[in-house]
């Protein structure tokens, strides 16, 4: 199911558009150095592979931190986005994401939400975006297979200077179904990151991510990393 699954999202994001005329493809690798909440350190990679045209995005993530006391955290993430047509300040998004995060306990957990979104500002240095959607969990399949449901808030700003660029993505999680009798998995999610150009190609970036559940133990990390990115010339 996962491997079937897989298949989706990379032929999604190959997909055919109509909007060939303003097909944009970019790629973004990264390698540096991960501290964990209790101070381990270790390293971490991050991947990225973005098609975007006038009115749709699809993108796919791989974030991977290993650190020395196991704090490791891996996540593949999947998101196919358009705008609606008259209303192009509004889109309709779904997502899918497969993550293990050692700092709070969890071994597989896959994830997915379906929903809209609504761009608040638009101005030449950046944008603000929110969006609201149903969310399910599958918490731990190695151990159980408890489905929890959650209604979604989330919150993102991106912003570019001349010297520095800043993207801030905020998620609310509040859970409406109960995968074990007193066990509430509502939860916050952060991701900030910082942005410092070398060249066209090549980027300094620092980071904090952060899963903060309610009612259980919660982790974080801090990266720096040297990033490197640079357009397609594909028109799949």
């Amino acid at each position: 199911m996962k491997k079937l699954i897989f298949i989706l999202m990379v032929g999604s994001l190959f997909a055919h558009d109509v909007d060939d005329d303003f097909l944009k493809w970019k790629r973004y690798f990264r390698g540096g150095l991960i501290q964990s909440e209790n101070n381990g350190l270790g390293v971490g990679t991050y991947f990225r592979l973005k098609r975007s045209t006038k009115f749709t995005f699809k993108d796919l993530r791989l974030f991977a931190h290993w650190i020395s006391d196991d704090d490791t955290y891996f996540k593949l993430r999947y998101k196919d986005s358009y705008k609606f047509i008259k209303f192009d300040n509004l889109y309709k998004f779904t997502v899918v994401s497969f993550d293990r995060n050692e700092k709070i306990g969890l071994n597989i957990r896959s994830h997915g939400s379906s929903g809209v979104g609504i761009f608040l500002l638009d101005y030449s240095s950046g944008h603000i975006n929110s969006e609201i959607s149903f969310s399910y969990d599958i918490m731990d399949h190695l151990n159980n297979n408890w489905k929890s449901s959650y209604l979604k808030l989330g919150g993102f700003w991106d912003y570019e200077l001349a010297f520095m660029e800043s993207k801030l993505e905020c998620e609310a999680l509040y859970q409406i179904s109960d995968a074990k009798v007193n066990d509430n998995l509502s939860r916050i999610e952060i991701l900030f990151e910082l942005f410092f150009p070398i060249n066209k190609n090549l980027t300094l970036i620092s980071g904090y991510e952060r899963e903060h559940f309610f009612h259980k133990s919660s982790g974080y990390s801090i990266f720096f990393s040297i990033g490197y990115k640079s357009p397609l010339n594909l028109k799949l």
